[in-house]
């Protein structure tokens, strides 16, 4: 292959006026030799054999061709190629080399890579970036902010489909920093890895799949706080379902916009199982009260009504006077039972 003398452009390509960009590194033959070894240790697993590399093989043609570089521009090669590995880019060796050939230095040849389809698509993130009017991160930033998603990812215990060089690429994209995703991940988590089924079962009835819940809590199209709040409303109707009292998704809601909390829905919830039996007994008896059920004691109890409460105190009332045979004397079995409820 006929190449030009050193330090002059290929008269095919368009001339650049970049020559001043051309960066003079330090002679270092050692690197060199250690590539070719390197290439041809390659290629002999790749064929299994340990003879040399098959003459005509790309690795044969590139020693050949790097061969007839000057020890500067050697060593010029073996910095880019080792720096765009780091990258993941080491498919872009061969375009390297034709640059050297072509007379352009180490700093202008940075540059022209980044116009590669290689490398935008590696950097994939950025082109999203420069789209939403955002800052574009440097090829150490992108790769730092890779590998904090990488370890939070793996830390939550989310599914390793999310691991991937397009998924970091869409929150470089939408700027979700490592801090952010440290919070999806952790709803995430409580979500998913940290579940108990009843909490899988509730996210059911609000319409989201068992298979879903990781995806749902890592779009960041989803603010954050809406997310807590979807969260705690599904906790609230699972400490329901431990009980064995579904709840409607309209009714968890209020409770989780009104600050309830998972620990206090499981003491609601306990005590309402123990109580509803007796209440709903009491009320088919004492018709001339209003009916004590499901919602009067959530309402009670979850929702701090005060309508409720008397409801239920007039009920126990009634049975008291029964249970007495005064109006005033005695305590009933009610009473004791519903004494010393939840209070938040």
């Amino acid at each position: 292959m006929a190449t030009n003398p050193p330090g002059q452009p290929n008269p095919r390509t368009p001339s650049l006026d970049l020559t001043n960009t051309t960066t003079k590194l330090s002679d270092n033959d050692a690197i060199f030799q250690q590539l070719s070894a390197q290439w041809a240790a390659e290629v002999q697993a790749q064929q299994g054999q340990s003879s040399t590399p098959t003459p005509g093989s790309p690795s044969d043609q590139l020693l050949a061709e790097l061969e007839g570089l000057p020890g500067q521009e050697r060593d010029a090669y073996a910095a880019l190629k080792t720096l765009f590995e780091s990258y993941g880019l080491g498919s872009l060796a061969p375009t390297i080399l034709r640059y050297l050939q072509d007379g352009f230095g180490s700093d202008t040849i940075t540059v022209l890579l980044q116009q590669t389809p290689e490398y935008k698509a590696r950097f994939a993130g950025n082109t999203a970036r420069q789209a939403n009017g955002l800052q574009v991160l440097t090829p150490a930033e992108y790769l730092s902010t890779e590998a904090s998603y990488k370890q939070l990812l793996r830390a939550g215990g989310i599914d390793a489909s999310f691991n991937t060089p397009s998924q970091f690429a869409k929150w470089i994209g939408d700027d979700v920093s490592p801090t952010e995703l440290q919070d999806r991940v952790n709803l995430a988590a409580q979500a998913t890895a940290q579940a108990p089924p009843s909490l899988t079962q509730y996210f059911a009835t609000l319409g989201i799949g068992a298979g879903d819940l990781a995806s749902y809590f890592l779009n960041d199209k989803n603010p954050t706080p809406a997310l807590q709040l979807k969260l705690n409303q599904a906790q609230i109707g699972a400490a329901g379902l431990q009980n064995n009292i579904k709840t409607s998704a309209a009714d968890t809601l209020r409770y989780a916009q009104q600050g309830v909390t998972y620990q206090q829905a499981q003491s609601a919830y306990q005590r309402i199982a123990d109580i509803l039996p007796t209440a709903q007994g009491l009320s088919q008896i004492y018709k001339s009260q209003a009916p004590v059920n499901q919602q009067t004691l959530q309402e009670e109890f979850l929702g701090n009504s005060g309508q409720a409460q008397l409801a239920r105190e007039r009920l126990a009332q009634q049975e008291q006077a029964a249970f007495s045979g005064t109006s005033g004397v005695g305590k009933s079995s009610f009473q004791q039972q519903t004494a010393g409820g939840p209070s938040f």
